[in-house]
């Protein structure tokens, strides 16, 4: 009887232990695994790139580049605090990274042409962060000559690092603006003139070009030798003196083929059959060519009058007026009362009023009277202040140095 007893205290027991387990002290501890390393490079990245299309949101970019629709909205929402997403341009582009599993490592996107927004989730959402592109400062040293127009010298320049985008609307223009009180571009240039350029550019990493400046230019014409420096605290042209380039009027109102009549006491008039004065200069030029102020003012008169046709007529300083006639259209916004800048559209070439061609006639006043503005010296700028001048003549003498290596060789100079 108690070896009964005993035997089912026995059982009893061991099958509490299989129900309960063993005591803690008992139980078996498992190895700990670690984790077995497959490659100690880097795990391959996949890159895609993708463009904002015409028409197109973020969002579809995003999910034509399988993006989750929560991954979606979480990027999208990040973005904003840097850029509107709805505001992007069509041309942003793009870069979607994955490892070779396709986890998704993070978004970039170029938001304009100098900055980057790079897009990451992570382990408490989503991630943004600026980032502003490198840019390298290129300055460039060289020389031309002119056989016909100021336009073919330049696109022919052997620079091949200068794209033809930026000969025209930089480079050119560069040259352009510091002698166009002095230079008439249109009339002046002969065959041989030739010009020497200090340029200074800003390149982004993907050799785009963020900013261009003429630093230094000097143009031969007929001759005769002009120098301009440019002087940043005034952010002006100056000549090797300190005196200003720019001038209280400009050469030419208008970007003409060719003058067709000039100022002149006693001129026969093709549309009358008479002589009489023709007080103005007539700038041959197509049909809606644009016509620019040639100096600060206030306009007098806007609309058509007598054989003029539709002009425009501008009051400046110092007793000085503009007229602007045979129009074929006013520039908006320029009527009576309003006041021009330098420079500032004002209306387009035409044939209005007693005109047999298409042409701009422009005439100088001073005091009421015409005055013939290729024979007046007219008045200029302010030059550098003697506080000033120090700083001046020392940027001058360097960039002078830099215009004499051009008679060597073309060459980019080392910031």
């Amino acid at each position: 009887m108690g070896k009964g007893l005993l035997v089912f205290a026995l059982l009893v027991t061991g099958g509490l232990t299989l129900l309960l387990g063993r005591p803690a002290s008992s139980q078996r501890r498992l190895p700990r695994l670690q984790p077995v390393v497959v490659s100690s490079e880097e795990a391959e990245v996949v890159v895609a790139v993708d463009t904002l299309r015409r028409g197109e949101v973020l969002a579809k970019v995003l999910s034509r580049q399988s993006l989750t629709a929560t991954e979606v909205a979480n990027a999208v929402d990040a973005l904003r605090a840097y850029a509107n997403p709805r505001t992007l341009r069509p041309g942003v582009t793009l870069q979607v990274q994955r490892t070779a599993w396709d986890s998704l490592i993070d978004v970039t996107l170029r938001v304009d042409p100098d900055h980057e927004v790079r897009l990451a989730p992570g382990e408490f959402g989503w991630s943004s962060d600026l980032k502003v592109l490198a840019v390298r400062v290129d300055t460039l040293v060289l020389t031309g000559s002119v056989r016909t127009t100021l336009y073919h010298s330049v696109m022919a320049l052997p620079a091949p690092r200068i794209s033809a985008q930026e000969r025209i609307e930089r480079l050119m223009w560069g040259i352009y603006r510091p002698f166009q009180w002095s230079i008439d571009f249109g009339i002046d240039l002969r065959p041989g003139d030739h010009y020497r350029v200090v340029y200074e550019r800003h390149v982004r990493d993907n050799g785009s070009v963020r900013h261009t400046r003429v630093l230094a230019a000097e143009f031969n014409n007929r001759g005769v030798t002009h120098r301009a420096f440019w002087f940043g605290p005034r952010r002006e042209y100056f000549d090797a003196d300190g005196e200003s380039m720019k001038r209280v009027f400009l050469k030419a109102p208008v970007d003409f083929r060719r003058i067709s009549s000039r100022f002149a006491r006693r001129r026969y008039h093709p549309a009358l059959g008479i002589y009489r004065a023709h007080l103005g200069t007539d700038y041959a030029a197509d049909i809606g060519t644009p016509v620019y102020s040639t100096a600060d003012g206030t306009v007098s008169r806007a609309g058509r009058w007598g054989g003029y046709g539709r002009i425009v007529e501008i009051r400046h300083v110092n007793g000085y007026s503009t007229r602007y006639a045979h129009l074929s259209f006013i520039a908006k916004g320029i009527r009576r009362g309003v006041r021009v800048s330098q420079g500032q559209l004002i209306g387009h070439v035409g044939q209005s009023g007693l005109a047999t061609g298409p042409h701009l006639h422009y005439e100088l006043l001073r005091n009421g009277a015409a005055i013939d503005q290729r024979r007046v010296d007219l008045p200029s700028g302010e030059p550098v202040s003697a506080e000033h001048l120090q700083e001046y003549r020392r940027i001058r003498d360097r960039l002078m140095g830099l215009l004499d290596r051009a008679e060597i060789e073309d060459v980019r100079v080392a910031e």
